[in-house]
């Protein structure tokens, strides 16, 4: 999949300005924190809470909502029980790949998506280190399929499993099965970056394991709305909604249909545990 630029609905140019904003101000407010380990709670054995979490989302929150007071917010830090208060919400992840934030690896990202009702209808993931940032329309962009489509042995694929005991022992399997079929496999646990880069074309593709919808549903629109293909574990198009915030979310997204068709049929995610304290970051 191209890197392209992309047009916003005009209806959704207020909302996308005050994410931009917002986002940028968070990461401003973070900066002095990267490669530091603020920790100031622990979420289970292998993930934390940084000070850089809460900073980011309070800044962020304030921002929406002095902008949009009528609209609802559901945040991963401090504000996880507000889905079903507002018919239109923001859903933010104040910092997606909190470990690499605090241990100085620049794979990270702001993640701020707006559901009107139950769908989707925009989204913006936000680099705090390198500046990038990812934007999609709210109706799926019509791309032309690649005439070069990348094959699965040079495919660098992205995967992320949940911090569990059981999360981790799938993990090495899928890992090992990704890595004999594909050129490189990454595991960086900043899942809505890595579906940035897939939507952008600078990863092939990403298989995931009981993620928290807040966690990825910014990159899986991005994915979706960019010409990519997120499946579920059945071979299904995943309909991205905010309902599904209530169970893990499983899936493999790429830049095309053959290659996510490859990825689950050699690396298919399941369903297994619960999302949540033991999620990603």
């Amino acid at each position: 999949m191209k890197t392209k630029e992309t047009v916003t609905a005009p209806d959704r140019m207020a909302e996308l300005s005050a994410a931009r904003s917002a986002a940028r101000a968070a990461s401003e407010a973070i900066a002095s924190d990267f490669g530091k380990r603020n920790i100031t709670s622990r979420k289970g054995k292998y993930d934390v809470q940084l000070r850089a979490d809460v900073v980011a989302e309070r800044v962020i929150v304030e921002r929406l909502t002095k902008e949009f007071s009528d609209y609802g917010i559901v945040s991963e830090e401090e504000m996880q029980d507000a889905w079903e208060h507002s018919l239109t919400t923001w859903v933010v992840d104040p910092l997606d790949g909190t470990n690499n934030f605090g241990f100085g690896i620049a794979h990270c990202a702001v993640a701020i998506t707006l559901f009107e009702n139950d769908a989707p209808v925009m989204a913006l993931v936000h680099d705090p280190i390198l500046g990038r940032e990812f934007t999609a329309p709210a109706i799926r962009t019509a791309v032309p399929p690649d005439p070069f489509p990348v094959p699965l042995r040079h495919a660098t694929v992205a995967l992320v499993t949940d911090y569990s005991e059981e999360g981790r022992v799938v993990g090495r399997g899928l890992a090992d099965a990704l890595g004999r079929h594909c050129k490189r496999v990454t595991t960086m646990w900043a899942p809505a970056l890595d579906l940035a880069l897939v939507s952008s074309g600078a990863l092939d593709g990403m298989v995931c394991r009981n993620a928290s919808l807040l966690d990825v549903c910014a990159g899986i629109f991005l994915v979706q709305r960019l010409g990519g293909c997120v499946l579920d574990p059945s071979g299904r198009p995943l309909r991205l909604r905010k309902s599904l915030h209530s169970a893990p979310v499983s899936f493999v997204a790429a830049g095309s249909e053959p290659l996510a068709r490859e990825l689950l049929g050699i690396a298919p995610p399941a369903h297994a545990g619960k999302a949540g304290r033991d999620g990603h970051e």
